[in-house]
């Protein structure tokens, strides 16, 4: 090679090792800036072994996983005591969802796949069921029973006020 050569080539490789150290740069800070929702639900797509490590450390960091998910993601299993983002990246996104508000900051909702439903309540899954045909999927609140009214006495002592 001449010299001219040379130096083109050493351009070219510099290039390169900056453009691979610039890629991971942004791959990390495009990770950053994504919503741990969609991170969540994109993990069940990735293929790489390095992906998931960065997807795994950035969900780490934002504290969404649970002993339970670290446990079970390589074997794809939920449990009781998973996190609604452990179940997205073991499940990918459900088929579909309804969720209910039982008081403030305590949302149930019920998750719909091929062959289970799961519960999650504040976040945790809390229960699975087995997809039957004819079989109804589980809940959101049950039924109260008709209660009567406690009996009331009027006329008592300390009942109704004398002005």
């Amino acid at each position: 090679m001449t010299g001219q050569n040379l130096s083109l080539y050493a351009l070219m490789i510099g290039a390169l090792s900056f453009t691979s150290a610039s890629q991971a740069a942004d791959t990390k800070q495009s990770l950053e800036d994504q919503q741990t929702l969609k991170l969540c639900v994109d993990y069940n797509g990735l293929t790489s072994d390095e992906d998931r490590q960065a997807y795994i450390k950035e969900l780490d960091r934002r504290g969404q996983l649970s002993v339970k998910d670290h446990e079970n993601l390589k074997t794809h299993h939920v449990v009781n005591g998973s996190t609604m983002c452990g179940m997205y990246m073991m499940m990918g996104k459900p088929l579909a969802e309804e969720g209910k508000q039982l008081r403030p900051m305590v949302y149930k909702v019920v998750h719909v796949y091929p062959k289970n439903y799961y519960v999650t309540q504040v976040g945790m899954v809390v229960a699975s069921y087995d997809r039957k045909p004819g079989e109804l999927p589980p809940k959101l609140s049950e039924t109260k029973p008709a209660v009567q009214p406690p009996p009331v006495m009027f006329n008592a002592p300390g009942g109704s006020p004398h002005h």
